[in-house]
């Protein structure tokens, strides 16, 4: 997989400190300590659950939000909005996607180069995460949930590995399962050629799953492969235990609700 991506777009608006607490084209290796640690405190309320599509990651985030009257923050549900908000200087792959045709997105490019655009929009779009949830209250804690939640853009924001899992299914439970979920058997149709654009649909998310998996063991932090075996009620329970320490009400060793 490429190398390192932008994981920090420079915040739109707001104030000077939030304009501060992040740097355009800096990984989390270059980005000053005083900023990352600026950015641990005012995040220092924030559950991450990342991960590749089709590993179960909003159904144990519904579960677990509904259980701890968390605020649940979905990274597919804000992406109108981000889309609305991109600048084309500052978030360039997310705005070459965004002005592809369906052929161009999924018939007509290496499946690798499908999967580099893909990290690079997603990525470009973790600023506008970081913006929307130094906006929200700091009141409760806020569980932030989706596929664009890369290890080594995460990382940095953490002040705790408990902070943080990641959920990547199996190659063989991606193969079995994606055409399952509706948007990915009727998007290839919107295509000259749907067969093709499946497959390679199919063949990018494992790229992600490939990357968010070398990523998490990089940086020794936490993730659960997904392949069936377990029930939705027992992976939400792997990830229960490990947030227990940061969750309301809950003491270890075992997780429950509060």
């Amino acid at each position: 997989m490429a190398g390192a991506f932008l994981c920090f777009a420079t915040l739109q608006g707001g104030s000077a400190d939030r304009q501060r607490l992040t740097s355009e084209g800096m990984g989390h290796e270059e980005m000053p300590s005083s900023d990352r640690a600026d950015l641990k405190q005012a995040l220092g309320h924030v559950l991450w659950i990342g991960g590749a599509p089709d590993a179960g990651k909003t159904s144990v985030a519904r579960f677990l939000s509904r259980n701890y009257r968390l605020r649940w923050y979905n990274f597919d549900y804000f992406e109108p909005e981000h889309v609305g908000r991109l600048n084309p200087e500052r978030h360039p792959a997310l705005h070459a996607f965004i002005g592809m045709t369906m052929d161009q997105r999924w018939v007509l490019r290496p499946v690798e180069v499908m999967a580099q655009v893909t990290i690079a929009a997603w990525t470009e779009r973790f600023g506008m995460v970081v913006e929307d949830l130094l906006s929200w209250p700091r009141d409760g804690i806020i569980l932030a949930e989706g596929p664009g939640f890369f290890p080594e853009c995460v990382a940095p924001l953490i002040s705790s590995p408990r902070q943080a899992v990641w959920l990547v299914p199996t190659e063989a439970f991606k193969r079995a399962t994606h055409s399952t979920r509706e948007n990915k058997v009727t998007m290839p149709l919107q295509t000259s050629d749907p067969e093709r654009a499946y497959r390679n649909h199919v063949e990018r998310d494992l790229c992600l799953a490939r990357h968010v998996q070398e990523r998490v063991e990089q940086l020794g932090l936490t993730v659960h492969e997904v392949d069936g075996t377990r029930s939705i009620e027992e992976m939400t329970a792997l990830v229960e235990v490990h947030f227990a320490p940061l969750l309301p009400g809950v003491d270890e060793p075992g997780a429950g609700g509060a």
